[in-house]
This record gives C-alpha cells, structure tokens and sequence, in this order.
C-alpha cells in the first residue's frame, strides 16, 4: 500500500457517546414505566403511551450511534 491508497480511505464517522447513553437510559426508564404501568389495575392510557415513546425514542438513539448519524 502506497501513502496515497491509504489517505483515500473513508474517514469513520466519530460517534455521539451520548446516543449510546441517553439510548440506554430511555430505553431502561421505557420499559420500567411501561411493566409498572402493566401491573396496575386501572388502565392508564396516556402512561403506557408515553412509556413506548421513551422506548421507541432510546431505540432510535441506539440506532443513531450504531449507524453513526
């Protein structure tokens, strides 16, 4: 390999630590309110909603620091 091939390479893209860590904090909360909100008796409708938001929303940025957007 000749210096020219090697500075023709892809820089890789730098990753947002902190994708990775609010992903797995929503991710953790998520899924914490929404089993709490399972075992209540009464139906909480906008609770369990909010909670698959936060799970949908720390899924999303673990997606963005694996992909590297």
């Amino acid at each position: 390999m000749s210096n020219q091939e090697i500075n023709e390479e892809e820089p890789q893209p730098q990753k947002n630590i902190w994708n990775l860590v609010l992903g797995i904090v929503f991710l953790g909360y998520g899924s914490f309110r929404l089993y709490q909100k399972s075992q209540l008796d009464e139906a909480d409708t906008f609770g369990i909603i909010l909670a698959i938001g936060f799970i949908i929303f720390g899924i999303y940025d673990l997606y963005k620091y694996f992909k590297g957007i």
